[in-house]
């Protein structure tokens, strides 16, 4: 096995179960349209929040996302192969992660400006929250892929994964959200993608070491 014929596997595999990314996607639309009926749909209310509300809906529709990630791997006992097959494990983490995070970012990427008109997201703050949402989701999915290793082994692991990563996803949503606010009010909002961005950068080399170590905990 070499690390393209991994990646090539992890397509194929992610394309023959997208109805877990189906899935995902179909939560995000259903919290975002259901918000504003049960909360209060006037502009008043839903402008300044909207960039909050569709944040937490993609954060919870990642978790979603990431739920089963290595769940079918473990299953078919293909997960103990990444182990023993000579390649280096944090490395086809991130393969593998980086596949499930394409799948779901580009069709949030495309029906982001949709929903932002819906919630009506303020003038000139639909570019900046895209921005957010390509700078803060790596994170969200590195951190996510070690809740996800971790519970591979649990039967009923789902909640028990979102109380060990929702915490870690703070930071995230709060760098996000702050900056959606600071262009509203016509503050500076460059450090807050910076702060995003390290966050990420700093996932991408933490987290993939701690999902193998997990990974390779769980299959023994």
């Amino acid at each position: 096995m070499t690390y393209f014929s991994f990646f090539k596997a992890e397509c194929l595999t992610l394309f023959r179960n997208k109805q877990r990314v189906i899935n995902a996607l179909l939560f995000f639309v259903m919290v975002i349209v259901l918000f504003p009926l049960g909360i209060d749909p006037s502009v008043a209310f839903l402008s300044p929040a909207s960039g909050g509300i569709i944040w937490c809906a993609a954060a919870l529709a990642i978790i979603i996302a990431l739920e089963g990630m290595f769940k079918d791997s473990y299953a078919e006992g293909t997960l103990e192969q990444l182990i023993i097959s000579g390649l280096s494990v944090p490395w086809l983490v991130i393969i593998k992660v980086s596949v499930h995070w394409f799948a779901v970012l580009i069709p949030l990427l495309l029906l982001t400006p949709i929903f932002a008109q819906m919630l009506f997201l303020p003038a000139g703050s639909l570019s900046l929250l895209l921005w957010t949402l390509l700078l803060g989701t790596p994170g969200l999915f590195l951190i996510g892929s070690v809740g996800a290793a971790l519970t591979v082994s649990l039967k009923q692991g789902a909640m028990l994964m979102v109380l060990l990563i929702l915490p870690f996803y703070f930071p995230i949503i709060i760098f996000s959200t702050s900056a959606l606010k600071a262009i509203q009010f016509g503050l500076p909002y460059s450090g807050l993608l910076a702060l995003l961005a390290a966050i990420s950068l700093l996932s991408l080399v933490v987290s993939p070491v701690m999902t193998s170590l997990c990974i390779k905990a769980s299959v023994r």
